[in-house]
C-alpha cells in the first residue's frame, strides 16, 4: 500500500494534528505559548530527524517536557544508524507494531521505512510474515530476538544471546536491539493511551497478526519468573564507568544514593544510556502535577504486574526513600488495592496497570473513569507516559538481564513469583487479609483490641517495647536527647497507624521500622547523612584496626550480660554514623545484608565492607575494656 503524507509547517501540525487527542482522550490543549514557534527544542529536533513531528509526539504537547522527553529517546535510538542500521531499528518497530496490533505505530514506522527508500512490497512482506520477507541470516535473528523480547520478556534467557552472537550479531548491536525493543513498547503504550491521528495512511494488517502467528503473545507465567530469578546475568559485559567519566552518574547517586545496576549494566553504549537518564530526569522529577510517589506507585504496580522482580525492589525501595512505609510499599507490590492509597490513586494505579498489560482492553472510558476522580488532563497525560517508561525499563532489565541490587520483598516473592507459597489468615478487621501467619507474635492479641480503639492495650504495648525503641534510635541518632524526641514521633505515628498494621511481620519489628524511618529523617533533616550516601572515600580505605586484642564472645566470664550490652552501646555510639547505622541494623536488629541495602538505599558489596570495618572498629574500642576485666578478674 502507498504511504500518503500531507506535509505542512510545524505550527500548522500544532493546531491541527493535536486536534484528535484534545476531542477524544483526555482533552489536552497545546501552551498559547508554544503555538506557533517552530524553534522549540522538541519540534526542530523532530523535524531534522524524521523531516516531520509526529502526532504521538504532539498528543503530549500539554506538557511539553514529556515531549522533549520522548524526542531525546527518539533522537538517540532511531534517528541514526548505530550498531544496526535506521532500516533494520525500524524493522524492529514496524514489526513489534504490527504483532500489537498497533495501527498508528504500523503507520508510524511504515512511513518512516518507504522514506528511507524501502520498497512497499518489503513493508508488505514484513508485515504478513516476517519469516518470508528475505531478510540476511543475522537481521532476520536479531528481528526474531525483538519480537520474542517484546511477547514475553520473562521468556528470554542467556542462551537467547549466545544465538546472536553466533548469527555474527556483536555486543553493541545486541542492546541497540533491545533498547529499540524497549523503544517500541514505549510507543506502543502511549499510542493506546493518547490514540492520536495517523502521520500516514493505514496500512492493513493481516487477519493472522505479524509473522510468528504460531507465536502469539501471551502473559508472563509465575513459573517463568521464577525461573528466571535463579539466571546469572547480566547477558552482555559492560565496562565500568566513574562518575568523573560519565557526570550523568553524578545525578543517579544524588536521587538514588548508589548507581543502580540497571544503568551500570549498560555502559557499553553511554550514547544512549544518557539519553535514557535525561529522559527519566524530565519524567519522574517534576512534581507540577502528579507527585513522585504517585509515580513510583504506577512504576512499582506495573513492575508487579509484570512480574519483574529487579524493578519491584527498586521502586519498593525508592518510596521508602519517599516516607512511605516499607509495609505500605510492599502491599502495593502484592496487591495495591489492600494498601491505604486513596480512592483516586487506586484508580490510577488500576489505569497504569491495565495500559502497561492489558493495553488491548484499554478504552477511552479509563480516561473519563479517572476525570471522574478529579484528575487533571496533565495528570491523566503523565500517568500514560510514566506507564510508557515502565515498559521501557521492564524490557531493558529483562532483555540484557541485569542482575538485582537487592532482593525483592520476600511478600512479593511469596505471593506473585511463589503464590502457591503464600499463607492467608483472617484479619479482627474486615477485609483485610493477612499475608502471613501471626500466631508466633506474642503481640497479636493486644494489637487486635489495640485496633479496635482499646487505649490499655496500646499503652501495653509500649510498654513492652519502649527499651527496644529506645536502644534502636540510641544507636543511629547518638544522641540521647534526639533519641527521645524520636521516641515520642514513633509512638504517635505508631498510634495513628496502628489501624494499617496488617500483621505481615511482627509488631516489635514494625515498630522499630517507624523508629527506624523517623531516626534517618532526622539525620537527613540536620545533613548528617551525606556520609551514609556517598561512595566509601580513600580515607576509609587507609583505616587497620591498631588493638585487637584475643577475647571470646563470653559475657559471662567478662561482664553481666547487662553490663556486656551496655558497653556495646557505648561503643555503638563511638563509630562514625555510617558504620554505627549498619551495624545495628544488621548485628543488633538482626537484619539480612539484602534488607540492610535496601533500607538504606547502598549496595550489598557497600554494606558488606562497611560491616566489616564498623565491627572492627567497634571490636577495636571494646578490645581495652575486655582485657581490663579480664585481668582484673585474674588476680
Amino acid at each position: 500500500m502507498k504511504a500518503a503524507r500531507t506535509c505542512g509547517c510545524a505550527s500548522e501540525r500544532i493546531q491541527s494534528n493535536s486536534s484528535e487527542f484534545r476531542g477524544d482522550r483526555a482533552g489536552m490543549n497545546f501552551p498559547d505559548d508554544l503555538k506557533g514557534k517552530e524553534q522549540f527544542d522538541p519540534l526542530v529536533v523532530f523535524r531534522e530527524g524524521l523531516g516531520f513531528v509526529p502526532n504521538l509526539a504532539l498528543a503530549q504537547c500539554a506538557l511539553p517536557r514529556l515531549m522533549a522527553a520522548h524526542v531525546k529517546l527518539e533522537e538517540a535510538i532511531t534517528f541514526r544508524d548505530g550498531a544496526i542500521s535506521r532500516v533494520e531499528k525500524e524493522r524492529i518497530l514496524l514489526s513489534i507494531a504490527a504483532d500489537r496490533r498497533d495501527k498508528y505505530c504500523v503507520a508510524l514506522s511504515g512511513g518512516v521505512l518507504a522514506s528511507l527508500g524501502v520498497p512497499e512490497s518489503h513493508i508488505d512482506a514484513l508485515l504478513n510474515d516476517v519469516a518470508r520477507a528475505g531478510l540476511a541470516a543475522p537481521d532476520q535473528a536479531l528481528l526474531e530476538f525483538s519480537l520474542k523480547l517484546s511477547r514475553n520478556a520473562l521468556s528470554v534467557r542467556s542462551e537467547d544471546i549466545e544465538e546472536l552472537r553466533t548469527a555474527g550479531i556483536g555486543d553493541e548491536a545486541i542492546v541497540e536491539a533491545v533498547v529499540v525493543t524497549a523503544l517500541a513498547l514505549y510507543r506502543c503504550t502511549l499510542s493506546v493511551g493518547l490514540g492520536p491521528e495517523a502521520d500516514f495512511s493505514p496500512r492493513e494488517l493481516p487477519l493472522a497478526g505479524n509473522a510468528g502467528a504460531d507465536k502469539p503473545s501471551r502473559p508472563v507465567s509465575a513459573t517463568e519468573s521464577h525461573r528466571r530469578t535463579e539466571q546469572r546475568g547480566p547477558y552482555v559485559p559492560a565496562p565500568y564507568l566513574s562518575q568523573n567519566a560519565f557526570p550523568p552518574f553524578a545525578l543517579v547517586q544524588k536521587s538514588h544514593g548508589f548507581i543502580p545496576n540497571f544503568f551500570r549494566t549498560q555502559t557499553l553504549r553511554p550514547d544512549l544510556l544518557r539519553a535514557e537518564l535525561d529522559a527519566v530526569s524530565l519524567i519522574l522529577m517534576s512534581e507540577d502535577f502528579l507527585t513522585r510517589a504517585q509515580k513510583e506507585s504506577i512504576l512499582l504496580a506495573g513492575s508487579s504486574a509484570n512480574l519483574n522482580s529487579y524493578c519491584v525492589a527498586v521502586h519498593c525501595n525508592l518510596l521508602r526513600g519517599l516516607g512511605l512505609s516499607a509495609d505500605e510499599a510492599d502491599q502495593i507490590a502484592v496487591d495495591h488495592h489492600l494498601s491505604n492509597l486513596s480512592a483516586a490513586d487506586i484508580a490510577l494505579l488500576d489505569f497504569a496497570v491495565k495500559l502497561g498489560t492489558r493495553f488491548e482492553e484499554s478504552a477511552r472510558k479509563d480516561t473519563a473513569e479517572l476525570q471522574s476522580f478529579g484528575f487533571s488532563q496533565e495528570q491523566i497525560l503523565e500517568g500514560i507516559v510514566v506507564t510508557a517508561l515502565n515498559s521501557f525499563a521492564n524490557t531493558l532489565q529483562m532483555g540484557l538481564g541485569i542482575e538485582p541490587d537487592f532482593a525483592p520483598p520476600v511478600l512479593f516473592a511469596e505471593n506473585k513469583l511463589n503464590p502457591s507459597s503464600a499463607r492467608a489468615t483472617p484479619m479482627p478487621r474486615e477485609g483485610v487479609v493477612h499475608l502471613v501467619d501471626t500466631t508466633l507474635d506474642a503481640d497479636t492479641e493486644l494489637v487486635a483490641q489495640a485496633q479496635a480503639g482499646n487505649l490499655e492495650c496500646f499503652e501495653e504495648l509500649v510498654r513492652r517495647h519502649t527499651q527496644l525503641i529506645y536502644r534502636a534510635l540510641i544507636a543511629i541518632l547518638g544522641d540521647a536527647a534526639d533519641a527521645q524526641d524520636a521516641m515520642q514521633e514513633t509512638l504517635l505515628s505508631a498510634f495513628k497507624h496502628i489501624g494499617g498494621f496488617q500483621g505481615r511481620s511482627k509488631f516489635s519489628t514494625w515498630l522499630v521500622s517507624i523508629a527506624r524511618n523517623a531516626a534517618l529523617q532526622r539525620l537527613r533533616d540536620r545533613r548528617n547523612l551525606e556520609s551514609l550516601d556517598q561512595n566509601d572515600g580513600a580515607e576509609d580505605c587507609d583505616f587497620r584496626p591498631r588493638q585487637i586484642a584475643a577475647w571470646e564472645e563470653n559475657p559471662e566470664q567478662n561482664h553481666s550480660k547487662t553490663e556486656m550490652r551496655q558497653l556495646v552501646e557505648r561503643g555503638l555510639l563511638q563509630l562514625p554514623a555510617k558504620y554505627r547505622i549498619i551495624v545495628m541494623l544488621r548485628d543488633i536488629e538482626q537484619l539480612s545484608t539484602d534488607e540492610v541495602a535496601r533500607q538504606l538505599g547502598l549496595t550489598v558489596p557497600a554494606v558488606k565492607t562497611r560491616l566489616l570495618r564498623g565491627r572492627l572498629m567497634l571490636r577495636e574500642w571494646l578490645a581495652p575494656h575486655l582485657t581490663r576485666s579480664a585481668r582484673g578478674a585474674a588476680r
